[in-house]
């Protein structure tokens, strides 16, 4: 019964920790420009002047006025941007985000198993 115990805990663990590793999206360090993050059409992060953090699906342009896109509760959502308050632009590294959202879960699959591994046999065959 203890070996179930165990088992189950680490399989609900590790269900956990998949679900958080697959919202994992990695920007790269260096900055761009509105232009090239209109042309892009990629998931970005800007950081204004005051401080703040906005993730957006995408940026836009419409009339000379730049928007960013997301979507709240399914519906599309437009924040008109400012650049003269933009502090820098970061665009998603789809690789990196790719390679860790399958990678982590690999890694931590392979120490959970060892961990369970060597707790179970360093009990003995008994569970005792």
């Amino acid at each position: 019964m203890k070996t179930f115990k165990i088992y189950s805990k680490a399989i609900a663990l590790f269900c956990t920790m998949l679900i958080f590793f697959q919202s994992c999206t990695v920007y790269k360090s260096k900055p761009i420009s509105i232009e090239s993050a209109v042309q892009n059409e990629n998931k970005v992060k800007v950081k204004t002047k005051s401080g703040e953090t906005f993730r957006f699906s995408r940026i836009g342009i419409e009339d000379d006025n730049y928007y960013g896109v997301s979507k709240n509760k399914g519906t599309v959502v437009k924040t008109a941007l400012n650049e003269k308050s933009i502090n820098s632009i970061k665009e998603k590294d789809k690789t990196l985000s790719t390679v860790l959202t399958i990678g982590l879960p690999i890694v931590y699959f392979v120490l959970l198993v060892s961990a369970l591994v060597s707790g179970i046999s360093g009990r003995g065959l008994s569970g005792k």
